[in-house]
């Protein structure tokens, strides 16, 4: 062989021997990993002080998870007459695709300051930890005849958002009433 044939067969030997790996390995595919999620339903509420709020905590297995996940919660800040939490499991069994739910009661006294609370639910399974949080905004005005109302962040940011047009519609309005009035609003005396 030839120095210039070797030179040709090492520079082709590489990228052909790769392919015949890739194509004997088959294509390479990515397994979900197992695991847990946590979420909050609503995970925003709104009550006045002496009414409690309800939150739906769920555990779901991701990925096919089974086994024992450990619970905890906290309400934060913590301050004298805060809100205070119905007790909760320790623990909770998943199978593999399974979802377990639990509601929270979130209490409030007539003497709970207006605030906005974070309560937070901790999963621990392992090494692995995970949490969902609800957001409590303590204030008066947020319910209805002892009902908590969800906060929609959706309906906020609309309601300021046309607010926000309105008060630019009236300005630039006044605005032009200003140039009018500048430019033929003044009599001529003589």
């Amino acid at each position: 062989m030839r120095r210039n044939e070797r030179m040709i067969s090492a520079s082709f030997g590489l990228p052909i021997m790769f392919i015949v790996v890739m194509l004997v390995a088959g294509p390479i595919v990515r397994a979900q990993a197992s695991d847990f999620a946590l979420s909050a339903i609503p995970s925003n509420l709104c009550v006045n002080p002496g009414v409690n709020a309800v939150s739906s905590i769920n555990i779901q297995s991701v990925g096919g998870f089974a086994g024992i996940v450990n619970l905890g919660d906290s309400v934060g800040p913590a301050v004298a007459d805060g809100p205070t939490l119905s007790p909760i499991p320790s623990s909770v069994t998943l199978a593999g695709g399974q979802t377990v739910s639990f509601n929270l009661t979130i209490f409030t006294t007539t003497s709970t300051p207006p605030y906005l609370y974070t309560i937070t639910v901790s999963g621990l399974y392992g090494a692995t930890i995970h949490q969902t949080t609800v957001q409590l905004t303590v204030a008066a005005g947020c319910s209805v005849g002892g009902m908590t109302l969800p906060l929609n962040e959706q309906a906020i940011f609309r309601s300021l958002a046309s607010m926000t047009l309105l008060a630019g519609a009236i300005v630039a309005l006044g605005a032009g009433l200003l140039v009018f009035r500048g430019r033929y609003g003044r009599s001529k005396v003589p």
